[in-house]
């Protein structure tokens, strides 16, 4: 499991934090700046819900993944006398799969291929 921490850093507090996700949110094309997780929500803290699973007769280890979108950049912004730099670190989003190990997931989403390897093994055929 990983954990993203999002953190927004600039070179002068002429820019606030708000500034830099409404800025950011724009830049990716929504209207509400609460879709990127602030500064200090971890992505491993998301709340889980119980998994069920029926596995139909069939035996093995069953895995549920889960995922976000995570988005790290550079800035600037010109402001009167200087321009200000900074980075944000933020995810945003929530995607879910079940696996199970030994039946390769075909699918191209690096994301589903990182859990299977993580929690199953390699990839087969």
């Amino acid at each position: 499991m990983r954990n993203i921490v999002p953190q927004v850093s600039t070179s002068d507090d002429r820019v606030s934090e708000r500034q830099v996700l409404a800025a950011l949110a724009k830049r990716l094309g929504w209207t509400d700046v609460d879709e990127l997780a602030a500064p200090g929500e971890e992505s491993a803290d998301r709340p889980r819900s119980p998994v069920k699973v029926d596995s139909l007769g069939h035996a093995g280890r069953f895995v549920e993944a889960e995922g976000v979108h995570a988005v790290d950049a550079s800035f600037t912004v010109a402001c009167p006398g200087q321009d200000v730099y900074g980075s944000v670190t933020t995810w945003f989003g929530n995607s879910g799969a079940s696996l199970a190990c030994g039946v390769n997931p075909r699918t191209k989403e690096s994301w589903v291929q990182e859990a299977y390897r993580m929690t199953c093994g390699p990839l087969g055929p």
